[in-house]
């Protein structure tokens, strides 16, 4: 009864006001509402946020996005203070995600209307359907809903945002959640909210939001941030190193002609280096010249190429007519692109602010690298070594970059290179015991080109604090522990090897790329395999084969084998959408457990270059490991991310922090590591943005 003189108190202000813009905020937990309870508002497209709420008993960790403009996504870990977890934990915990979809918008006499479900994987505690309704009245957003499961009927609620202080709002809503059928509701240690009228006072600034709530007495709070995703950058480069400017008098033209010409294009080559160029190697014949480089720090494949052109222009011979540059990958050397600018007049003029881009692009080709001319180059041209003209490698400290606090690399002009990380940091959530897991290491890398696209690579890690090895429930997968023995890989030996590998990549024809490996893969298996990736001339899709003989590695850590072992073959098609960025890999064949199975994932790339996605496998493999059963086995499923860090530091970088949600101690639909993935190789030639395959982004003037 009390919800309908709320219900009625607020239906009697709807034809008092008129429409204005409110700002959409996020409930305690994550999804776009009121203070507990959802409504029919959504993020902007591409806005991500994280934060953190405390409501008695419930303390909540949650991410939410809004993936496409009518779907939000979003999920929480929650832990229920003073009810115990399973295997002894001092509290439960449980993960929970959620989805609303837009109906349909507001118009000026029609409320936006949104469905919803809560909790809809997993255990399924908090599970609940409703449908939600909002309608602006000036300085008021009216919802009101209704809700089947948790949710226990009707509610309604408004959001007030003051004309005078509009980073602040101010809340009042019919909590409708039935906290009495949660778990753990009727023990005396748990304290158990009642629900009904909440207030609720709020802060939103651009990226930061905060909201202070009463119920009964009983204070609550939630605080987040937004990031907006759909933003090209969020930092200014302001610590970026200008384009190359150099004299503006190149070198005559005899002095490029027989043995004068080494001067010249060591000068041209030390020029390039001290840019960061790597693997650079020169032909010239007549007129054109042509030069196959790749850049290990700068993001955009075309802005590799235009600072490499402008350098060209400037301290190349006089008598250039035309320049190809041949964009190479910084890891493995394999030619990806080829950018043939026909006229390097046309290219100066460009250069000087004269041409658009626009304009410019008339006397641009640009093709996947044919193999014969990459090989002929490789054999054939005016390398780094033929001039001595190679710097010493380097080593600096870089700070937030590649991922890491802080870390020491030294690197050649030939990718090699030897990198120390002192520090790094993984967290694990919701393990079997229920408790948060983490471990910190120091990371030593080292790699070694031997020859042309043949490398040597090993990394070694010393453990430091951990509690990983804590996880005190055994598994009771009924299949191979491939994964789920992830504790006793962490009681092993503190200084371990991760990995030891041989690594043979070749490119045998236009869109062909292969890779040969043998070695140490990871921390959990060894094996010898390999994979063939082909780009169609319609380069939205791609197909890739991966097939490795594998062995499990013993806890310890060291070069000894368990006796298990298995091949693991996956065929993967992938496919870039044009619309909204959107991308779809499906992969099929057989896992590391020996199930065999599909693999769908689904992702979305906005316009910062960050990735957000989502899994699902299913296998034939019976896993009644809980919350499966016999009849309904749990088939693996998670949600990932790809956050490129040149978006976030004042200076370009290739690095990509990749990170992952998922139950990591599980054996169903696993994939081994791969030892250098020839289609992410495409993804750090960074071509593509939003679904849209664009070389010259980041040509510089």
């Amino acid at each position: 009864m009390q919800f309908f003189y709320f219900a009625i108190l607020l239906l009697s202000s709807l034809n008092v006001f008129g429409s204005q813009s409110i700002l959409s905020e996020a409930n305690m937990s994550g999804q776009t509402g009121l203070v507990f309870m959802p409504n029919a508002r959504l993020e902007d497209d591409g806005v991500l946020r994280f934060g953190a709420s405390n409501a008695d008993p419930y303390f909540t960790l949650w991410g939410s996005a809004t993936l496409l403009p009518r779907l939000e996504m979003s999920g929480r870990f929650t832990t229920i203070r003073g009810l115990p977890a399973f295997g002894g934990a001092a509290d439960y915990r449980d993960k929970a995600f959620d989805a609303k979809l837009l109906l349909w918008r507001e118009t000026a006499y029609v409320p936006s209307v949104t469905v919803g479900i809560q909790d809809f994987l997993g255990t399924r505690l908090f599970d609940a359907k409703f449908v939600a309704l909002n309608k602006k009245f000036f300085n008021l957003d009216v919802t009101m809903g209704y809700g089947q499961g948790r949710i226990d009927g009707g509610w309604a609620g408004v959001r007030y945002k003051p004309s005078w202080g509009k980073k602040f709002g101010f809340v009042v809503e019919y909590d409708a959640n039935d906290y009495q059928q949660d778990i753990g509701a009727r023990r005396p240690s748990v304290y158990t909210r009642e629900g009904g009228v909440t207030y609720a006072v709020e802060y939103r600034d651009e990226w930061f939001g905060g909201q202070l709530a009463f119920q009964d007495g009983e204070a609550a709070v939630n605080a987040f941030v937004s990031i907006p995703l759909m933003k090209k950058e969020f930092v200014p480069k302001i610590d970026e190193p200008a384009p190359f400017t150099g004299r503006r008098s190149p070198p005559s033209s005899s002095s490029y002609e027989g043995h004068a010409s080494q001067p010249a294009l060591r000068s041209l080559l030390q020029a390039l280096h001290f840019q960061g160029f790597k693997d650079i190697r020169f032909s010239l014949a007549g007129n054109s010249f042509e030069a196959h480089l790749t850049h290990s720090r700068i993001s955009q494949s075309g802005r590799v190429v235009g600072r490499a052109a402008r350098t060209v222009l400037l301290l190349g011979p006089p008598s250039i007519e035309s320049i190809k540059i041949t964009y190479t990958d910084n890891v493995n050397g394999l030619p990806i692109l080829t950018y043939h600018f026909r006229d390097a007049n046309v290219l100066q003029e460009y250069f000087d602010g004269l041409l658009s881009l626009g304009q410019l692009n008339a006397y641009i080709d640009v093709e996947y690298t044919p193999s014969q001319r990459a090989k002929e180059l490789g054999m054939h041209g005016i390398s780094a070594s033929s001039l001595d003209a190679a710097p010493d490698g380097y080593q600096s400290p870089s700070y937030a970059d590649e991922g890491h606090i802080v870390s020491f690399k030294e690197e050649d002009p030939f990718l090699s290179s030897f990198q120390f990380i002192p520090f790094n940091l993984r967290l694990f959530f919701n393990d079997p015991s229920g408790a948060y897991r983490y471990d910190t290491f120091s990371l030593v890398n080292y790699k070694k080109r031997i020859r042309n696209h043949l490398f040597f690579s090993t990394s070694a890690k010393l453990m430091l604090l951990e509690d990983v090895s804590g996880v005190s429930q055994i598994s009771n997968s009924l299949l191979p522990h491939v994964r789920s023995d992830v504790a006793e890989y962490r009681k092993g030996d503190r200084g371990r090897l991760d990995t030891l590998l041989l690594n043979q990549y070749f490119h045998p024809q236009r869109r062909f790329y292969g890779r040969l490996s043998i070695g140490y893969y990871e921390e959990m298996f060894a094996g010898a395999g390999g994979q063939l990736l082909y780009l169609p001339k319609n380069s939205r899709w791609a197909f890739d084969l991966a097939a490795d003989w594998l062995k499990q590695r013993e806890f310890q850590g060291g070069l000894d084998f368990k006796d298990y072992t298995t091949v693991s073959a996956l065929g993967s098609v992938h496919y870039r959408s044009p619309v909204l960025g959107l991308s779809v890999t499906a992969r099929a064949g057989r896992f590391l457990a020996k199930d065999t199975g599909i693999r769908l994932e689904v992702s979305r790339q906005f316009r910062s270059g960050v990735v957000v996605g989502a899994w699902y496998t299913h296998t034939d493999a019976n896993d009644i490991t809980g919350p499966g059963r016999p009849g309904a086995p749990y088939q693996d499923k998670g949600v990932f991310a790809s956050v490129p860090l040149n978006s976030m530091l004042t200076w370009d970088s290739r690095a990509t922090a990749r990170l992952s949600i998922a139950p990591w101690t599980r054996d169903v639909g696993q994939m081994v590591a791969s030892p250098g993935d020839l289609y992410l190789m495409m993804d750090r030639s960074s071509v593509w943005k939003g679904g849209e395959f664009n070389p010259l982004a980041g040509l510089e003037k």
